[in-house]
């Protein structure tokens, strides 16, 4: 083909292949997306399902596999990672503070469910 056309008939065909690898570029990374998230919701399972078993309890350490691999994770990120001991032990949660019981008003000066009733419109 030659003439005038010649230049955008090249132009579309140029333009088709690159859409063509745009679209085979898109269905890969949502491919790699779909794989990503699935393993992720299978691990929240298995985690789940430990918790429910009564399998896993708060504050267990993390194995050493799961560890490295959310290290690895957020220095990919750019994140800090704190480097923290494998053998020591989880530091206890301090204990709730305990809560005083309320003790009921036996003078009536001190209700105030009066005060809704006497202004409520």
């Amino acid at each position: 083909m030659t003439g005038p056309n010649q230049g955008f008939a090249e132009s579309v065909t140029r333009f088709k292949a690159e859409l063509s690898a745009a679209v085979t570029r898109a269905r890969r990374a949502s491919a790699e997306a779909r794989e990503q998230t699935a393993g992720f919701r299978r691990e929240t399972a298995e985690l789940a399902g430990k918790v429910r078993a009564g399998d896993a309890r708060d504050g267990e350490p993390t194995d050493a596999e799961r560890r490295s691999a959310a290290a690895r994770w957020r220095h990919s990120q750019g994140l800090p990672v704190e480097e923290f001991p494998a053998d020591e032990p989880p530091a206890d949660e301090p204990a709730k503070p305990v809560r005083r019981a309320t003790v009921d008003p036996d003078d009536d000066d001190e209700d105030f469910s009066q005060h809704t009733i006497l202004f409520r419109g």
